[in-house]
């Protein structure tokens, strides 16, 4: 990393030294360097945006997979969050903007977690599959989230798509490139990676996980649940996408419509 950097450094130091050397703009150089090398600003704004839902659905995928599961059921997860999201998004609680924003994200949390915990107990209590249960469960949640927006969620006759989530509910913006606005959702993604990184590492809880991902007859030998481990891993990654789903309503589309995600929850 260090020997990639210095490289960099030299590279940058020459280029701006000849732009110097032929009259140019040093200020003008180091922006076509940027663009050239990352994009334009709307692209980079964009990138950001879509990196919101993958850092979290990966960040579901990872935690389950701590515990020794194989959690394939972000997408549905992450629909079951947003639909919770546009419920009490679109409500006009008359809260501040803080505690309803919080709200929100706690029912979308709630949601997903349920979600993801209805395959985590019948993983742990009835033996069936993960993988298997979470496709299937990601199939019903699209599909009653496309019911929602058509009928009791819908903003209107005719329309496929939720009421408006309310100014309250919207995630502030960090950094606005019109028309694309990338929200403080992306802060928000870093810090959930951060506690968890915390949570596995650092706590008897994350002990507790990793030692049933490592080996479950051990850890029930030592008194260490594996079947509450599994149930409550599912919840926890549940809850992850499902804030993704959140962040993707109040901080983006400040609505809910059928076939929102192209496939965050799969991608992560």
């Amino acid at each position: 990393i260090l020997e990639s950097v210095g490289i960099l450094g030299i590279a940058i130091g020459i280029g701006l030294g000849i732009v110097a050397i032929t009259g140019g703009s040093p200020i003008e150089a180091l922006q076509a360097l940027a663009y050239g090398s990352f994009g334009t600003p709307a692209n980079i704004a964009s990138t950001l945006v879509k990196t919101v839902p993958l850092i979290l659905a990966g960040l579901s995928v990872a935690i389950a997979f701590r515990a020794g599961l194989f959690n394939i059921g972000g997408e549905g997860q992450l629909y079951a969050g947003a639909v919770g999201a546009a419920w009490i998004g679109a409500m006009d609680l008359g809260l501040p903007a803080i505690l309803h924003l919080l709200f929100v994200l706690g029912i979308a949390g709630l949601f997903g977690g349920i979600w993801g915990g209805i395959a985590g107990w019948l993983r742990a209590r009835r033996g069936v599959h993960e993988v298997i249960n979470t496709i299937m469960l990601n199939y019903i949640a699209i599909y009653a989230a496309d019911y929602l927006v058509r009928g009791p969620l819908s903003a209107g006759r005719h329309t496929t798509r939720s009421q408006d989530i309310v100014s309250t509910a919207q995630f502030p913006v960090l950094w606005e490139v019109p028309p694309i606005q990338v929200s403080w959702g992306i802060m928000l993604a870093v810090i959930i990676c951060v506690a968890c990184a915390w949570m596995l590492f650092r706590t008897p809880f994350g002990f507790d996980f990793r030692a049933v991902g490592r080996n479950t007859d051990a850890a029930d030998s030592v008194g260490i649940s594996s079947k509450r481990i599994t149930v409550l891993a599912m919840v926890l990654a549940g809850a992850i996408a499902g804030i993704a789903g959140c962040l993707e309503i109040t901080g983006v589309h400040h609505t809910l419509y059928a076939q929102f995600s192209p496939g965050y929850g799969f991608d992560g």
